[in-house]
């Protein structure tokens, strides 16, 4: 979120979302403009498809879907929306020629679907507008039929070896009886084949020497029996493979298949070329042989890397079979690694010899590069940079640190907050901020440890982290932190849609020295307990995360857990510095996040919940009810409480004020919010969409303990319903592909923790006015995740 002066007034911002958003959800099919059309010629303006049969909702528009997408190009007519019209430019002259060029591709798409007896026929009208626009719809109606499915299936591959490794795979076949006889499935099966080949060693096995035979004819046809009863019983079974069409189907080697490429292939010589490229070829080289002789030869012109690094990025060996298999992940690691912007593994065959040599040329990437960017939004803790308003960042990027093929990352952060006086009505810069952070990331664990199975070691990474803040908030504090952290992260893929990863930090030492300002001890004075929150502060912590991701039928969900532990291994070290400052803590959070497209709108929906505990053990007695305010949880803003600003809302049902005597930001040990939208379209104005938003978001922050507050901003199950916040709103989004603007106005609903002047409508439902319960939030990207 921004402050300071917006780009419109609050007035002008309410009546553009509120318009646009009402003129999506109730305004009528838009009118469409054509321009640049052939006069007095009929041309293409609406193409629909109609398919019949018995399909689902859902399997014929998606059917239909696909159909369209077989349509000849000259039959595709675009309308681009423009608010309050669609604007269709350079239409297509209609020809009917065309149209049946495009009854010729879904029909081949039907039939590699498994349909093999559809009918689709078409039929077209011309609507004549302001004389010389003939405006040609075309609608093509599809009966796809029955589709014919796979009745028996058989391999015979003639070579003994490979017919062997097809047997022992065929619980892992795409092909089953009764499924359809489609194309797409006996190209997998076909393609599933060459992949089993190869990954036991026959490197030049192809989908070329592989064929389907497959037939539909019922063979009593050919030869019909004079006897009546047999015509009879002839007659029954053509019928019902009329009503339900079967294939027979053979997998088997094409007649003349080449002998040569059923070889059974073993890994030769390796040698790595790590600095490849068409400048080097004729300079002056240098051979290193790695891991004996019988290891990997590395051949480099300029001495960039060091030669170790390589054996253990190759995952095929000399004298091992070869299999396409470890091929790839051996081409895939190396492009993982970011050192290389070209790989290329050539396979030499040797003649007249089960033996090939490997090749790896690597084009070097350019070591460095610089980044630049700004931003304007809010980041989740106050270490991190709690800041609303305008930022800078620049960083620089090693990608081979110690020409080791280790990634450092630099980064250079400058951020200011803007805001106005309550009481002068002055503008002020409310906080700046300077972010310096520096990351190490090595590609491999260390140190190396024999127990981490060898599968996990390909998306394994080590890191180190070091960070550093200023942070100074106008006459409240300054903050100065450093943060130094060992970590390890590993991600790995479950199935092809779904995706997890993990990190820990141990250890993860961070340093906060607080100085409190004038105006901060003034409300010290008033809130004596805020002493205890804002203060000096040291954590030893070790952290861990789990996060899983998962897309699947345009249903986009994330699952997220956090945890971190301080002081719960040093609470047994003692000394003045660690009694006074460390704090014993222990911190979990959960998200889940969920959003289906539908269409081109979507529903999106997140709830988050954490709660942190400060031990017992803490020996200070003044940091023992408290998390440390920076590791404490905040409601508000652009991307939670969004009719709240941010740390404005709670804790619980307090009532306090945000003026000198008060406490003009709001923390808490405990947090539970849920947000839900719905998203759709409003328009295309020159390919900048214009998106709108319907919300709304429940929730609030607590302390956990009682000594920390009032009755009322403790958390209590009992008081849940009370305590909880509610806002409605709408949105606008301003997506321009690469960054989105995002504009939210949002009202309390109901609000549990007014300031003192509103004491009347704590929790009352709708009590606010318009113009003093809402607020319109401004962002960068879509809200919380997704």
């Amino acid at each position: 979120m921004f402050s300071g002066k917006p780009f419109f007034s609050e007035r002008t911002t309410r009546v553009l979302i509120a318009g646009l958003v009402s003129l999506s959800i109730f305004s009528c099919k838009l009118p469409v403009i054509v321009k640049k059309y052939p006069p007095n010629k009929p041309f293409v303006f609406q193409t629909n498809i109609s398919v019949n049969g018995n399909f689902s909702n859902e399997d014929r528009d998606a059917l239909a879907s696909r159909l369209r997408g077989q349509l000849d190009d000259s039959l595709r007519s675009r309308a681009v929306s423009k608010v309050l019209w669609s604007v269709m430019k350079n239409p297509p002259a209609y020809d009917s020629n065309n149209v049946e060029k495009s009854i010729v591709f879904m029909r081949a798409l039907l039939n590699s679907m498994g349909y093999f007896r559809d009918t689709i026929t078409y039929n077209d009208t011309t609507r004549v507008v302001r004389g010389d626009q003939y405006r040609t719809t075309v609608n093509f109606d599809v009966w796809p039929g029955k589709v014919v499915t796979l009745d028996s299936i058989r391999y015979n591959i003639e070579n003994p070896a490979l017919q062997t490794l097809t047997k022992n795979s065929l619980n892992e076949s795409y092909l089953k009886k009764g499924e359809p006889f489609a194309k797409a499935t006996i190209s997998a099966e076909l393609d599933r084949l060459v992949d089993i080949y190869r990954n036991n060693g026959y490197m030049r096995m192809s989908r070329d020497e592989l064929q389907g035979v497959w037939d539909t004819l019922n063979m009593a046809l050919l030869n019909p029996s004079l006897d009546p009863f047999e015509q009879v019983k002839l007659l029954d079974s053509i019928r019902k493979s009329r009503e339900d069409p079967k294939a027979n189907l053979e997998i088997r080697l094409k007649p003349g298949a080449d002998p040569n490429k059923q070889v059974k292939y073993f890994i030769g010589n390796i040698t790595v070329y790590p600095d490849y490229s068409a400048d080097t070829v004729d300079h002056p080289r240098k051979e290193v042989m790695v891991d004996g002789p019988r290891g990997v030869n590395v051949v480099y012109y300029r001495y960039i890397f060091k030669p170790k690094v390589f054996p253990p990025n190759i995952y095929f060996h000399r004298d091992s079979l070869y299999s396409q298999q470890k091929y790839l992940k051996t081409v895939n690691r190396f492009n993982a690694l970011g050192a290389w912007r070209l790989t290329n593994i050539e396979q030499v065959p040797r003649k007249d010899s089960d033996t090939a040599d490997f090749n790896i040329r690597l084009t070097p990437a350019r070591k460095y590069s610089f980044t630049i960017s700004f931003e304007g939004s809010r980041n989740q803790s106050l270490v991190a940079g709690n800041l609303l308003g305008l930022a800078v960042n620049t960083g620089i990027q090693d990608r081979n640190l110690g020409k080791s093929l280790n990634q450092a990352i630099t980064n250079l952060r400058y951020g200011i907050e803007t805001g106005r006086d309550t009481v002068t009505k002055v503008k002020f810069t409310q906080t700046r901020q300077l972010s310096f952070s520096h990351t190490i990331y090595f590609p491999r664990p260390i140190p190396y440890l024999r127990i981490i199975p060898e599968r996990f070691k390909d998306n394994f990474r080590t890191l180190f982290s070091f960070k550093a803040d200023l942070t100074e908030r106008r006459e409240l504090y300054n903050l100065n932190t450093i943060n130094a952290s060992w970590g390890y992260e590993y991600q790995w893929n479950e199935t092809a849609s779904r995706k997890k990863f993990v990190s820990i930090r141990l250890p993860n030492i961070a340093y906060s020295s607080f100085t409190s300002k004038p105006k901060l001890d003034t409300i010290f004075k008033y809130n004596p307990s805020l002493k205890n929150i804002f203060t000096d502060g040291f954590i030893s912590s070790a952290s861990a995360g789990y996060t899983v991701t998962d897309v699947k039928n345009n249903v986009f969900s994330l699952f997220r857990a956090n945890f971190e532990g301080s002081g719960v291994l040093t609470g047994a070290l003692h000394g003045k510095f660690l009694d006074t400052n460390l704090y014993r803590f222990i911190k979990v959070d959960l998200e889940f996040a969920w959003k289906r497209q539908i269409n081109k709108s979507a529903i999106a929906f997140r709830v988050f919940g954490g709660v942190g505990y400060e031990l017992e053990s803490t020996v200070n007695e003044n940091k023992r009810n408290n998390l440390p305010f920076f590791k404490q949880y905040f409601a508000g803003g652009p991307n939670s409480m969004r009719a709240w600003g941010v740390r404005k809302l709670g804790p619980g049902s307090v009532v306090k004020s945000f003026g000198t005597t008060g406490v003009p930001e709001r923390y808490g040990d405990v947090q539970l919010e849920a947000n839900v939208e719905y998203r759709f379209p409003v328009a295309n104005l020159s390919g900048v969409l214009l998106n709108g938003a319907l919300f709304s978001d429940i929730g609030n922050v607590w302390l956990l303990k009682k000594k920390a507050g009032a009755p009322e901003e403790v958390f209590n199950f009992n008081r849940l319903g009370k305590d909880l916040a509610i806002d409605i709103g709408v949105g606008l989004r301003i997506d321009f592909n690469f960054f989105v603007i995002r504009f939210d106005y949002a009202y309390k609903v109901k609000d549990p923790s007014p300031d003192p002047a509103n004491a009347a409508l704590q929790n009352k439902w709708f009590g606010y006015k318009w113009r003093d319960g809402d607020k319109i939030q401004l962002g960068i990207g879509y809200p919380f995740i997704l």
